[in-house]
């Protein structure tokens, strides 16, 4: 008798942990990107290396509306700073948390990457593609005269920070702040205490330092979004003592 009742009870009790679990919220997976094609070092005093090339993510499983690749970027004055969050944002970039990583990123204050039309957001909307970004012009500003001119591809557009000066967002380049541009005589202005996109400190050498992160993003059907795990595309310096980088 005892031991039927202890079978009966042990099948109510595995019954109760199958509906239970059935009712469980699955967190949704977003597919991160994973392929750096060319990886910019900030150790680099080679102009033609300073450029960030890589695939944005697949589309992801069906229980998620896939937005894109987002692309963030923080500028550095000391390099060890850089260096020790990049550690800290790798520590979390685990399967057991897929947003862990880039929601501390985004507490670090790196900003998704603007462009001379807007913000785009995410930057990248189509799945597995190539995409090339260079911050800063290297000679003249025309990317269909100049292969080493600021240009994001495939959007046609060129990459530019947060910060706004009248109405326009600035440039990457520092080595031209004694250059006033044709829009805005600041809109090619040094980094200054304050940015939104600048961790301030001590510039050595005059060299600033733009790390880049790619992340894909997705929305459930609360609208909630969802982060996958980061990829770290680089980091580019920028002489500020140079016109050309």
């Amino acid at each position: 008798m005892k031991k039927n009742i202890f079978i009966a009870a042990s099948s109510l009790f595995i019954a109760f942990l199958v509906f239970t679990a059935c009712g469980l919220d699955t967190i949704p997976i977003v597919n991160p990107p994973t392929v750096v094609i060319h990886e910019p070092v900030y150790s680099s005093s080679d102009f033609s290396s300073n450029y960030f090339d890589f695939r944005s993510a697949p589309s992801s499983a069906t229980d998620i509306k896939f937005l894109g690749t987002a692309v963030y970027y923080r500028i550095y004055a000391n390099y060890s700073t850089m260096v020790s969050r990049q550690s800290s944002i790798s520590a979390v970039n685990t399967s057991s948390d897929y947003s862990a990583a880039a929601n501390r990123m985004i507490g670090y204050g790196y900003q998704q990457l603007n462009t001379s039309d807007g913000n785009i957001q995410p930057l990248i909307s189509d799945s597995d593609i190539p995409v090339y970004i260079r911050l800063a012009n290297y000679g003249a500003g025309d990317y269909s005269a100049n292969q080493y001119a600021a240009w994001i591809k495939p959007l046609s557009k060129v990459p530019r920070r947060t910060v706004t000066v009248g109405g326009r967002p600035k440039t990457f380049d520092f080595g031209r702040h004694d250059k006033p541009s044709k829009y805005d005589p600041d809109l090619n202005s040094l980094p200054a205490s304050g940015d939104e996109d600048y961790e301030n400190g001590t510039v050595e050498n005059n060299k600033y330092y733009v790390d880049m992160y790619a992340v894909a993003i997705g929305i459930d059907t609360t609208f909630t979004r969802h982060y996958s795990q980061v990829l770290h595309l680089g980091v580019v310096p920028i002489d500020a003592s140079k016109e050309d980088n």
